[in-house]
């Protein structure tokens, strides 16, 4: 007999259930990726022991690493107290500035001959 191939082994495992798993989590993984244009990770640990029977026992752990969704960031300015505020310190604010009312009329069409 020659060497059986893993696939066939997988395939048996659990009854299918490994396989099934894999390929459910393997979706969820490819879309998240696909998603959030982040990696993510994969891993199928396969442990086996020797059982009293004479046989060898497998378990199996599927873990999936999910890419996290990027998330925004915000500046803020340091104090020299140690503090941080939202608008830079060293900044002077100019006095008197405040909105002006726009009171412009609709532009007209010319057509050109």
């Amino acid at each position: 007999m020659g060497i059986r191939p893993f696939t066939d082994v997988l395939r048996d495992m659990r009854f299918g259930e490994t396989l099934d798993e894999l390929g459910e989590e393997f979706n969820k993984l490819v879309q998240a990726v696909e998603n959030t244009g982040r990696a993510g990770e994969m891993t199928l640990q396969i442990k086996l022991k020797p059982s009293t029977a004479g046989a060898i026992e497998l378990t199996d752990l599927v873990k999936v690493k999910l890419p996290a969704p990027q998330k925004g960031t915000s500046l803020f300015f340091a104090t020299p107290e140690g503090n941080l505020v939202r608008n830079d310190p060293r900044q002077k604010e100019i006095p008197g500035l405040k909105e002006v009312e726009s009171n412009s009329k609709p532009l007209k069409d010319v057509a050109h001959g």
